[in-house]
């Protein structure tokens, strides 16, 4: 696996955070390539510009332009971490860049807004949103990603929007979009919200989560199919989202202590939203943005409930599962349980056999299983 990346203004190695064991994944693609080598033939960068950066994974971007103090923006936990970790493996100093999970409120004008594609549209438009304000008659936004992962429906949301686009040529089966932003009356779209069926539970999300709209099918078999546990004190929802599944325990279980987790600072911000929506005390639980469960306390949490992903941004893997798998079990008591929702083609019932010994498949149907799993 190739780690070093050359560019048109820097050479730096870079790695994925958290490694993987697939060596074909490297820490760019061909649109942060891309996108740089745009930049610089087709833009004379003033001495001191203002760039400001959104969705750079690994730090492809943002390292390669530390020279010019960027802003960089990314509702990943993971993301940052990658990015700072890549930062220390090349020596760059952190006063050499901003990284932020949101855009903060300022006068600031962006000379140039670099970014990459994200898996959810809604969470383009909010940033581009966002931004409206920090723009000035000579903003240049430039926008890369993969072919394959460009809706048809991205340049109507741009053009409906926001502006004028402008394609590139496809190159290495990458396109850059420029975006003149010439309209000032795009709304915001979140959060979002919806009633999850046959109860008054309103359940809220952010534009970085996952199925915003309804209840995703998962999810739906993971609740009509809950097992009843007794003498809870600690839950754990792990990958939370906007938190439907930990409000539904809260519920269930009003004397345990529900702890939100997620690597997504939006899915956090979604999860406390939907519990104080729904009259719970969020004082009398946790909410916490973290990769997995990385420095919780082990045998401290008597239930652990997880709808693992199986892809980080567009790339399918099951490392982040399989990490969940093993942290899970390392923070169960003696005699917790693990309860994960699944899709059925994932080879996830072998590792958790491994990992756990009793797993036991307490629910199937055309689409997923239902695993319990005691420690």
């Amino acid at each position: 696996m190739q780690t070093k990346f050359d560019n048109d203004y820097n050479s730096i190695h870079l790695k994925r955070y958290p490694s993987s064991k697939n060596n074909s994944l490297q820490a760019w693609n061909a649109a942060d390539s891309y996108l740089l080598e745009h930049l610089h033939t087709n833009f004379s960068l003033p001495k001191n510009p203002n760039i400001l950066i959104f969705n750079d994974a690994f730090g492809a971007l943002t390292l390669s332009l530390t020279q010019f103090q960027p802003t960089s923006v990314t509702d990943s936990f993971l993301s940052k971490k990658a990015i700072e970790t890549n930062a220390q493996l090349n020596f760059i100093e952190s006063q050499s860049m901003q990284l932020n999970y949101e855009l903060k409120e300022s006068q600031l004008k962006y000379d140039y807004i670099l970014i990459k594609l994200p898996k959810i549209m809604d969470y383009l438009h909010e940033f581009l949103y966002s931004i409206r304000n920090n723009l000035h008659d000579k903003s240049v936004i430039l926008l890369a990603g993969m072919v394959k992962n460009m809706p048809k429906t991205l340049w109507t949301l741009l053009e409906n929007d926001f502006g004028i686009t402008k394609t590139s040529l496809t190159k290495s089966k990458a396109k850059i979009i420029e975006l003149k932003y010439n309209k000032k009356t795009a709304l915001s779209r979140c959060p979002q919200s919806f009633t999850q069926e046959n109860t008054a539970l309103t359940i809220f999300s952010y534009a970085n989560v996952f199925s915003k709209y309804s209840l995703d099918i998962g999810t739906r078999f993971l609740l009509q199919n809950m097992p009843k546990f007794s003498k809870l004190k600690s839950i754990i929802d792990l990958g939370c989202g906007n938190g439907i599944v930990g409000l539904n325990l809260a519920i269930q279980y009003p004397n345990a202590q529900v702890t939100f987790v997620d690597e997504s600072f939006m899915s956090i911000k979604s999860a406390q939203l939907t519990c104080t929506n729904n009259s719970i005390d969020i004082t009398q639980h946790f909410f916490e943005v973290n990769d997995c469960l990385t420095d919780f306390d082990g045998n401290s949490c008597d239930l652990i409930v997880c709808n693992p992903p199986f892809h980080q941004s567009h790339n399918l893997s099951i490392d982040t599962a399989l990490k969940m798998f093993h942290q899970s079990y390392a923070t169960l008591v003696k005699g917790g349980h693990f309860l994960v929702v699944a899709n059925r083609h994932l080879p996830y019932h072998s590792h958790l056999k491994r990992t756990f010994k009793n797993c036991k498949t307490i629910a199937s149907n055309a689409k997923f299983n239902l695993f319990l799993m005691k420690k």
